[in-house]
C-alpha cells in the first residue's frame, strides 16, 4: 500500500516527454490530480458542450476537512479556502484566470476531528478546444497552508454534425434534484466521486451527455442502442451491463446510470459507453478509467502505464554510483528500498525548492522513449540496449552521424556529445538486425576502443 502511495506522489511530477528534437512536450492525462504541498486536495474535470462553439470544463475539488484551521465565529465554527484556477493555452498564454472563495462551518471541531468531512466545490468556465495546462491552487487562509495541482489535458471538441459523448462524471451522490444547486445539472443532482474510487460491491454511479442526435420526426420509434462495459488495463472486457434501446428524446439527451460491481476484483479499469443509432447507423465508443476497491486497507491496483513508470523509478543503475547500488540491493525490504530512492532522487534534484524534479523527470522520460525506440532482441527491453543505457545515462546527443556501408549492409550509429568537451559514442550493428553494439566511446569510463573498425567487418 505504501508502495503505491509513494508511486501516485512520483507520478504527479511527470507530466512532459522528451525526444529528440522536442523538448518538454505535455502528456496530456486523463486522471484526477493529486496536490503537491501541505494543503492535500483532489482535482478532477469534466467537459460539456457549451454555449457557440464553445466547451464547458467543470472543476471538481475534494478536500479533507480535517487538514483545516477552523476559527469560533457566531457561535460556530469556521475556515476558509481561497482557490485560483489558472488555464495556459499551448503557446503559454493565459486563457482562464478564476478566483473564488469557500466558506466552511461546522458546530463541533472534535466531532470533526474523529469523523472527517469532505469539503467538495465546483466551478465552469467556458473555452475554445485544445490542450491546456491547469493550474489550481488552494490556500487554507486561517491555517496558511496550501497546495496545488497541476497537470495538462485536452479540451474535447462537441459541436459539429457527428454523434459525441460528453465525458463521463463518476458520482459519489446521483438523484434527481428537487431545488437549485452548486452541483445541479439538468435536474440532476450529481456531486462528483473526484476520485474515481468505488469500493467493490457497491455500484458505480454516472452521469453523461450525447450530442447531435438526428432525430427522425415522421418516426415515432426512432432510437438508439445504449450499452456499457468494463474493460482492464489490456482492453479486455471483464463486464457487460444489457444494451437498451431508448427513444430519442431530441438532438441532445441526458444520461445517467447505476453499474452494479458485484464479483469484480479490485483495480483499475475502463467503463466504455457505446451507443448505435438505429437510424443512421452511427457508432460511437467513449472510455474514461475508474478505480474499484475490494475492502477498506487495499488501493487500487496500479495500471500497466504506472507499473512501467515506476519501474522506470526503481531502475538507477544505469545512474547510480557502484557504492548506492550496493547500498540499495543490501536492502532487506521494499519499504526500505522505496525510502532510498525517495532520497536517491531527491539528491540529484537540481532544483529541490520547488515542486518539479527535474532529473527524475528526464530519467523518467529517457527510460520511455529508450524503450520505444531502440531495437533489442526478444525478451530485451530497449532500456536495457547500448543505445538505452548511454541515452539514459547521458541524454540526447547533440549530433548524429549515421552511416551504411553498402559492401556489407552494416551500419554505424555515431553519437556526439558536447559536454564540456566534445565526446564521441559508435554503435555498431554487427549481425545487420539493427541491434547496435557500443564497440568504441571517448568519454572517460566508457569502452575505449579506436581501432575498433580492423576486426569488425
Amino acid at each position: 500500500m505504501r508502495l503505491i502511495k509513494w508511486y501516485v506522489a512520483i507520478v504527479a511530477t511527470c507530466f512532459w516527454t522528451t525526444a529528440y528534437g522536442q523538448e518538454d512536450a505535455p502528456i496530456y492525462r486523463d486522471m484526477p490530480l493529486r496536490s503537491k504541498g501541505e494543503l492535500r486536495v483532489f482535482a478532477e474535470t469534466a467537459a460539456f458542450r457549451g454555449p457557440q462553439n464553445l466547451t464547458r470544463l467543470e472543476v471538481y475539488t475534494l478536500i479533507d476537512a480535517r487538514q483545516l484551521q477552523f476559527v469560533p465565529e457566531g457561535g460556530k465554527y469556521v475556515s476558509q479556502i481561497d482557490f485560483e484556477l489558472s488555464l495556459q493555452d499551448s503557446s503559454g498564454n493565459p486563457t482562464v484566470q478564476e478566483l473564488w472563495t469557500r466558506n466552511v462551518s461546522v458546530a463541533n471541531i472534535r466531532e470533526l476531528k474523529q469523523n472527517g468531512a469532505l469539503v467538495r466545490d465546483i466551478i465552469a468556465v467556458d473555452i475554445a478546444p485544445g490542450p491546456y495546462k491547469m493550474t489550481l491552487t488552494s490556500e487554507d487562509i486561517y491555517g496558511d497552508i496550501s497546495g496545488t495541482c497541476e497537470g495538462h489535458m485536452r479540451v474535447r471538441r462537441f459541436e459539429g454534425t457527428e454523434l459525441v459523448v460528453s465525458d463521463v462524471v463518476f458520482a459519489s451522490e446521483l438523484k434527481k434534484a428537487e431545488s437549485a444547486g452548486r452541483f445541479v445539472k439538468n435536474g440532476w443532482h450529481v456531486v462528483p466521486n473526484t476520485t474515481r474510487f468505488f469500493r467493490v460491491g457497491k455500484p458505480i454511479q454516472i452521469y453523461f451527455e450525447v450530442y447531435n442526435f438526428k432525430v427522425m420526426s415522421d418516426n415515432p420509434n426512432d432510437s438508439f442502442v445504449l450499452g456499457y462495459s468494463l474493460l482492464d488495463t489490456a482492453d479486455v472486457v471483464v463486464k457487460s451491463y444489457p444494451a437498451k434501446r431508448l427513444i430519442k428524446p431530441g438532438e441532445s439527451v441526458v444520461k445517467t446510470d447505476v453499474l452494479e460491481t458485484e464479483e469484480l476484483s479490485g483495480g483499475a479499469y475502463n467503463l466504455q459507453v457505446e451507443l448505435f443509432d438505429r437510424s443512421t447507423r452511427e457508432h460511437v465508443r467513449y472510455k474514461r478509467k475508474v478505480f474499484l476497491i475490494s475492502d477498506e486497507n487495499e488501493t487500487p491496483q496500479l495500471t500497466e502505464a504506472q507499473q512501467e513508470q515506476l519501474r522506470y523509478f526503481q531502475t538507477i543503475h544505469h545512474v547510480a554510483s557502484e557504492k548506492d547500488l550496493a547500498i540499495y540491493e543490501s536492502l532487506p525490504t521494499q519499504q526500505s528500498k522505496m525510502k532510498f530512492l525517495r532520497t536517491f532522487w531527491k539528491k540529484l534534484d537540481p532544483t529541490p525548492k520547488t515542486p518539479l524534479n527535474e532529473r527524475l523527470r528526464d530519467h523518467i522520460n529517457r527510460m520511455k522513449y529508450s524503450d520505444d525506440t531502440f531495437t533489442s532482441q526478444p525478451g530485451k527491453r530497449g532500456s536495457e540496449t547500448d543505445k538505452g543505457r548511454v541515452y539514459i545515462k547521458y541524454g540526447p546527443p547533440s549530433e548524429r552521424d549515421y552511416t551504411t556501408s553498402v559492401a556489407v549492409g552494416k551500419a554505424v550509429d555515431i553519437w556526439i556529445y558536447e559536454k564540456s568537451g566534445r565526446y564521441l559514442f559508435e554503435f555498431f550493428d554487427r549481425r545487420g538486425t539493427g541491434v547496435y553494439e557500443l564497440v568504441h566511446s571517448t568519454m572517460s569510463g566508457e569502452l575505449y576502443n579506436p581501432n575498433w573498425r580492423d576486426t569488425a567487418f
